[in-house]
This record gives C-alpha cells, structure tokens and sequence, in this order.
C-alpha cells in the first residue's frame, strides 16, 4: 500500500515521549439547587468539600422527580425502546462490517477473513476506510501513551481527539459536522442542571455545521435568562454556543474510574435536555428528542451508551431518563480494533446527519417560518 514502507507485518512504536503539558425567551423561571473518583480517597475529598460522591451522585440523580438512571440493555426493569434498539443493532452491525486491508499483523489479518468483516458496499455507505498508515500511527501513539503511563491530557490530544478527527473527516456527512472541545464547558445558565458538576464535564463534542436555516434562526435567537449571550446548547463556551451538539464524549485515562464519568454524562446530557425543551416552539407539549448516542473513551477501550427520554406513565409532564449501557465499540490496542472503532465512529456521524440534523432543524423551524 503506497505511504508504508519496511515491515508491515507489525505495528511501527514512534518513540517514547511525554507532552507538557440564546434563545428565545422563555417563561420559565431557572432554579438552581445545590447538590470525580469511586475510590475512598474521592469519597473523602467528596465530604470535606461538601459534594456528593460519584456513586451518591448517581442514587440522588434517580431519586429526582425527573429521574435519570442507568440500565443494562438486558434489564428486566425497562423496556428497550424501538429507537434505541435500531441505533444499538446498527453499531454493533458496522462495528463488524470493517472491512478488509492488506499489511496487517498475521494474526489480525486473518480476522479480515471473516465474511461478516467484509461487506465492503454497506461498510462505505457512511464513510470511506482510512489509510493503514494513519491507523497504524494512531495505535502506535495509544500504545506509547499506555507504556509511558501518559496522563488524560496526552491520552486525549494524541489518540482520542486523533481518533474522532479521522473518522470525521472521512465520514460520508464530513462537510456537515465538527468536532469542538468541551474541555473548558460547563452548564451555563446553572438552572439548566439541578445538581452540581464537577469543574470538568466531557471532553468532545459532536457538532453539526450550520447550514441557511440554522444560521437564520441563530438570528432570532434569544439568551436565556441568567446566561448573558445566547446558545443553541446549555453552555455558552465558545466553541459551543452556534454548533448544535449532536454527540457528546467523555474520555479519560485507563486508571480512572468509569464510574466518575457517568454521573457526570447522566447530569450534562439531562441539561441538554432541558435546553432543547426550550427551544421548542411556545405553548407545545412534552418535546420527543430521538435515542442519543454517547461516548467514553477509557485509554485504549471505547464504549457506547444510548440515552432515550420518556414520559412518565404516571405523570405525562414528567420525564424519565435512561442511559443504556455500554457496548464495547473497539479499542486502540491494534489496527483491527481501530478499524472497529472507526467503523463506530462513522455510524455515530450518519446518526447525526440522517437523525439529528433534521430533527433539530424541525424544532427551531417554527423561528423561521
């Protein structure tokens, strides 16, 4: 394959090296209410600062009148709804469908074999394969990280930024979407989340590119009140206000616990919610938003998590909440599980153009008529 040169048979390791590191007006009133690591060093830095642990978090976030709360897609508490059943199946389907290359280590070549990895015509309907050069430099990178115990700020600029970037710029939808940063975000007005969020919520997001109408209705756009300038979303950072969040990512190092991060998705993805509830047009009722997908990388290992929202049986004005949890969507360890997890990555992209872009362009089209 032309760009590779030596032997292809191994995965190349650069050396060892260490980085130094809105909106119309509504009517309703923004109360805001008081309220990240598992282990017992967090539990303590929790109690002496005043906030809840991240399991604590998470029980008081299902005791909400709105709850949010955490099934596995085999629970027998909840049924899987239609919607999130599709976007599940449709990952786990093209996290297979990677399609093949040639100069792959011979133990990963041969799972390239497989007639379920090589339906190439299905494969490319959301986005072209990347070189194996590129994939090759993207695991070696996840590998020195991992060698050299990198912290979440190298893991993040050199293997996970590095990955969605890839899998954007190849997507079929690559004109229509963008990566922003949401390093530096937080919820903004803090009505918008009824618990308190630690200084750092998620890392990326997913963001659609405004097209005319979009870019028309931002015009109308009013701020909420509390917040000063306007956005489309439920922080006024910058990189955020005018590109709708389609997708959002958490990523964090192989040593941090995942349970810090669900707390934190549950809380910033609720306030998205409630910022998407406003922008409906006055005087509608209980607004439908589709399945989500989300995302948390942890070093190597990618999972995806499905968040539906519902009405209460018992109370149509009420929501419900639920993250569905986690499928394994690849992993930087080798080039086959990069391939996979690219093949995610463009699944990701094609619900965002097919499902949310006109989605989202149908709930703010009543600013523009």
């Amino acid at each position: 394959m032309e760009g590779i040169s030596g032997d292809t048979e191994a995965t190349p390791r650069p050396n060892k090296r260490r980085l130094v590191h809105s909106d119309v007006d509504p009517p309703e009133q923004f109360l805001s209410t008081p309220s990240s690591r598992s282990d017992a060093s967090s539990e303590l830095e929790s109690h002496q600062s005043g906030r809840l642990s991240p399991t604590k978090q998470l029980a008081a976030l299902e005791d909400r009148e709105d709850p949010i709360v955490y099934h596995d897609f085999a629970t027998t508490k909840a049924k899987v709804p239609d919607d999130v059943e599709k976007l599940r199946m449709d990952h786990l389907e093209l996290a297979a469908l990677t399609g093949a290359h040639g100069g792959l280590d011979v133990r990963e070549r041969s799972r390239f074999g497989y007639s379920w990895v090589n339906d190439l015509d299905k494969r490319l309907k959301t986005g072209r394969m990347v070189s194996l050069s590129e994939v090759q430099r993207l695991t070696a990178a996840a590998i020195t990280c991992e060698e050299g115990r990198s912290h979440e700020g190298t893991w993040n600029e050199e293997v996970h930024r590095v990955a969605i970037r890839a899998a954007l710029t190849s997507s079929t939808h690559a004109k229509y979407l963008d990566l922003a940063s949401a390093k530096t975000a937080s919820i903004d007005p803090k009505g918008l989340a009824s618990e308190a969020l630690p200084r750092r919520v998620v890392d990326y997001a997913m963001v659609l590119m405004p097209d005319e109408m979009i870019s028309r209705a931002w015009k109308k756009l009013r701020p909420l009140p509390g917040a000063g300038i306007k956005s489309w979303n439920h922080t006024t950072t910058n990189d955020l206000r005018s590109n709708p969040i389609a997708s959002s990512i958490e990523t964090k190092a192989p040593n941090k616990s995942w349970t810090d991060g669900k707390a934190q998705l549950a809380i910033w993805t609720a306030a998205l919610h409630k910022r998407l509830s406003l922008l409906q047009n006055p005087g509608q009722g209980y607004l439908q938003i589709p399945a989500m997908p989300l995302l948390i990388a942890q070093g190597h290992d990618w999972h995806l998590l499905i968040v539906s929202r519902q009405p209460q049986s018992d109370d149509e004005a009420g929501s419900e909440t639920i993250i569905w949890q986690k499928i394994d969507v690849g992993s930087t360890r080798n080039c086959f599980a990069a391939y996979k997890l690219l093949a995610v990555l463009h699944v990701v992209a094609d619900w965002a153009y097919t499902i949310w872009r006109p989605w989202f362009r149908e709930l703010i089209g009543w600013m523009v008529p």
